[in-house]
């Protein structure tokens, strides 16, 4: 016992159980020793390594300590955790530096001032999001977190290994060189190498951005705040990457999140409102970004801008009140890249062009471009190929679908001034009875339940097709191929071909 001093623990088995002995019986789950302080696991063929737990509660004076409620309860929590307890510390860089590959440390609630520079597969979770999951709040935001991790001038995170995941805290930035841009920018989250996975945290920076992601590193993030910086949300560049579910990128004062320089992100049921720039920005050849079910809306500029970007998909989102163009793609210049594609979106009441394209191949299909400040759709470059294909363009203020000396052009199945098709079968049965004569909006409550209902009625409902105020289609310069369309109520004028046009017009209705 004379060389057992705190912190070491040791696990003493009887003599006659010799280690390493040929055919020895005894689990490796029954002989385990560790040397809790070094972080060093003694080698044996037929050792195995315990998983520590670390505690980390604010400081505290000896007089206060019995009545502050963290100190209290970390010390229980310690007292019940017996062996497998590493320690308690006041900070958890110190945990941080005692821990080991696969040990778990809990954070009780407080402010610690501290920067965290992370180099083992580790757990960092604060002591009260132990039980709950999903912490992300229901509009994508994170929930209130009771512990508060901040720093001043470098980033407060620094992630530099692989399988290190955060929970439920807190991460504030300040300071920092406000001269560098892009990767030498400040910021509060950085990684560097090795995969992250955070839930339930949120990343706040004064002068930078909230979470940079380049080179090897990556991060998982789910239900997280990346909002109120003084730069952007989220910044992933030279090949870093970064998936975002269910997280709030809002209120930045540059964009949302910006991919550059063979960035890649993966964007699912998130939020990204009112930045003061573009909601997502991709630029470079070397860029991915796959974007469904997000809301972009009231960014102060575009919602989206795709710019040479490698690799871009939009599908099933939602862009609207954007104070200028709703999604801008300026496709790659090669001409075997991937197009841009455009798919199953709500693309309304922007302040400018709802879907502008330029210079670039481009897929866009069953989506809703309506109510816009200027055209539904411009697209224009004389090496650019764009397919439209089932979509509704009602009530712009400008031309529907306005083509400039594009190479081709092929518009089918669009509806321009009338009234979507893009109902299931259930909607389009709740649609037929609601306009019925006799039985009105009351007969839907028979095929759906009432939320559902008054949704269906107060958009469908019965009524003078909405036209745009501008040409449905205007073609110049362009050969261009329409099928199925239906134009309506456009300004006087179904279809203008212009200059240089050859245009071929099969089935379908102006009127």
């Amino acid at each position: 016992f004379g060389d057992c001093l705190p912190p070491l623990l040791c696990y003493i088995v009887p003599p006659s159980l010799q280690l390493g002995t040929e055919g020895m019986t005894v689990g490796e789950d029954m002989i385990v020793m560790r040397e809790i302080g070094r972080g060093a696991c003694k080698k044996s063929p037929r050792m195995t390594k315990l998983a520590m737990h670390f505690l980390v509660c604010p400081p505290v004076s000896e007089a206060a300590c019995r009545s502050d409620v963290a100190a209290e309860r970390a010390q229980i929590e310690a007292r019940a955790m017996g062996p497998t307890c590493g320690g308690l510390y006041h900070r958890v860089s110190d945990a941080l530096d005692a821990c080991d590959d696969g040990d778990t440390i809990w954070v009780f609630p407080g402010e610690y001032n501290e920067r965290l520079i992370i180099r083992k597969s580790v757990t960092l979770c604060a002591s009260d999001a132990a039980d709950e999951e999903g912490r992300g709040g229901a509009d994508g935001a994170a929930v209130d977190c009771s512990v508060t991790i901040a720093h001043a001038g470098e980033s407060t995170v620094l992630s530099l290994a692989d399988g290190v995941r955060i929970r439920g805290i807190r991460f504030v930035h300040t300071g920092g060189d406000t001269t560098g841009r892009g990767r030498d920018g400040p910021r509060c989250l950085e990684v560097c190498d090795g995969r992250l996975e955070v839930e339930g945290s949120s990343f706040t920076s004064e002068a930078g951005s909230a979470v940079m992601c380049v080179g090897a590193g990556s991060a998982a993030l789910r239900g997280c705040g990346l909002a109120e910086s003084g730069r952007c949300g989220l910044i992933c560049v030279h090949g870093g990457k970064a998936e975002c579910e269910g997280c709030e990128l809002s209120d930045n004062a540059l964009n949302g999140a910006d991919v550059q320089s063979g960035g890649c992100v993966e964007l699912r049921k998130c939020g990204v409102r009112r930045n003061r720039q573009t909601g997502v920005l991709v630029a470079d050849l070397r860029s991915f970004v796959r974007i469904d079910r997000v809301a972009i809306t009231d960014n102060a500029r575009r919602g989206v801008t795709a710019q040479k970007s490698g690799l871009f998909v939009l599908e099933n989102s939602t862009v609207s009140r954007n104070h200028n163009v709703g999604v801008i793609g300026i496709g790659p210049w090669e001409e075997q890249a991937e197009p841009l594609r455009i798919v199953g979106n709500t693309i309304t009441e922007n302040r400018s062009t709802g879907l502008w394209l330029q210079r670039g191949n481009a897929h866009v299909e069953r989506n809703e471009i309506s109510g816009n400040g200027d055209s539904g759709v411009v697209a224009f470059g004389p090496t650019s190929v764009v397919a439209l294909r089932d979509c509704s363009l009602c009530d712009n203020a400008g031309t529907a679908v306005s083509v400039h000396s594009v190479y081709r052009v092929s518009v089918e199945g669009c509806r321009i001034g009338t009234k979507s098709l893009h109902l299931g079968e259930e909607e389009r049965t709740a649609f037929m009875l609601a306009m019925h004569p006799r039985l009105g909006k009351q007969s839907i409550a028979r095929v759906l339940d009432d939320a559902v209902c008054d949704e269906i009625f107060s958009q469908w409902r019965y009524d003078e097709a909405r036209p745009n105020r501008g040409v449905g289609i205007e073609l110049r310069g362009t050969r261009a191929r329409l099928a199925g369309n239906e134009v309506a109520n456009s300004g006087g004028i179904g279809l203008l071909v212009g200059e240089r046009s050859f245009v071929e017009v099969e089935r379908g209705s102006f009127r």
